[in-house]
């Protein structure tokens, strides 16, 4: 069944209590967001807000009902302190910042839209294939979750050699190109490699759901080619976020550029490898609920406090959950009784 799908898609992985929406492309994950099901998206809800403060740039500061303050895109248009106006969440909440909004269009139909649906519409490809995946059959059966660790990785290494490294603050991400482990010639070699590794770091960017501040350390280059660099930089990098600024070389030769802040960072998906496994553990029994043919004497078998994690858990009711003293406290193992 994997082999019918197409090379890109968008793929929804609803279980264990949990919502994960991915965009597939060639068996590899290129965009992720996910939320645990008790604790819907803030992301695609339409909302009134009351008007703070008009900034710059057609910004506009508002406050919702719950005295959230959002920043709301408002463009050309002119609004009084304490108006009333309509708009769609368009990031979810980071720390102390502002969560950011748009003008609501009036576009009913969206409006209308599950969770899920509203953020394919607003941040993911349109018109590709959208699958369904309820047991996380897909998920497992491509090894998503390599993909997915890998991501959490600070250093990435380049097809055509050189390595990034990625190091995140609560101030900005600074992505360093590490050209240690290839040759290059001249000036107008090293201005190719750094064009391809620009696209390269988009990608992460992409991925990894970095937000905010980003300082991109490029080997050093002539005037020119540096030139040359932030007008490639500009072009492609609009293509890929259209949202996005690309400030140029800083003094310190640092290439500056500002993402806004969507979805929230991969790791924040799981607290740790702990939290990670467990949730595994939860969609290995409806990854087994799908497969297995016979509902009967079906059971896991697990140590102490991965049972007392799973009985608050929603898992197949078909699915006997047994504690076992004799195992280790976080083991799970399905088996079928003889």
């Amino acid at each position: 069944m994997i082999n019918e799908i197409k090379d890109h898609f968008i793929l929804v992985d609803k279980c264990a209590e949990e919502t994960r929406v991915v965009e597939i492309k060639s068996k590899k994950i290129v965009k992720i967001t996910c939320w645990q099901d008790e604790k819907p998206p803030l992301i695609g809800n339409v909302l009134y807000a009351t008007v703070l403060k008009t900034l710059n740039s057609g910004i506009v500061r508002a406050s919702l009902n719950n005295k959230k303050i959002v920043t709301v895109r408002a463009g050309t248009k002119f609004f009084k302190k304490n108006e009333k106006i309509k708009v769609i969440i368009t990031s979810e909440e980071f720390e102390d910042k502002p969560i950011q909004a748009k003008l609501w269009s009036g576009n009913c139909d969206l409006e209308k839209m599950n969770d899920v649906k509203r953020i394919i519409h607003l941040f993911y490809n349109k018109n590709i294939p959208v699958i369904e995946d309820n047991h996380a059959i897909y998920w497992n059966n491509m090894d998503l979750d390599s993909c997915f660790l890998s991501a959490l990785n600070s250093m990435i290494k380049i097809e055509d050699g050189g390595t990034l490294w990625i190091e995140k603050t609560k101030a900005a991400t600074l992505i360093d190109v590490d050209t240690k482990t290839i040759l290059i010639n001249n000036e107008d070699e090293m201005l190719k490699f750094c064009k391809n590794v620009f696209l390269k770091c988009m990608d992460e960017i992409k991925l990894r759901n970095i937000g905010g501040m980003i300082l991109i350390d490029f080997p050093r280059m002539s005037f020119n080619r540096k030139k040359n660099l932030h007008e490639f930089i500009t072009k492609e990098g609009t293509k890929k976020n259209s949202d996005s600024n690309f400030l140029g070389f800083s003094k310190l030769q640092l290439y500056e550029m500002y993402v806004p802040r969507n979805f929230k960072s991969i790791e924040s998906f799981y607290i740790n490898k702990s939290e990670f496994d467990f949730q595994n553990h939860i969609r290995s029994l409806w990854r087994a609920s799908k497969k297995i043919r016979s509902k009967n004497n079906i059971q896991f078998l697990c140590g102490k406090n991965l049972h007392k994690r799973l009985k608050h858990k929603k898992i197949p009711e078909f699915i006997n959950i047994v504690e076992r003293k004799d195992l280790p406290n976080d083991y799970g193992e399905l088996s079928e009784k003889k």
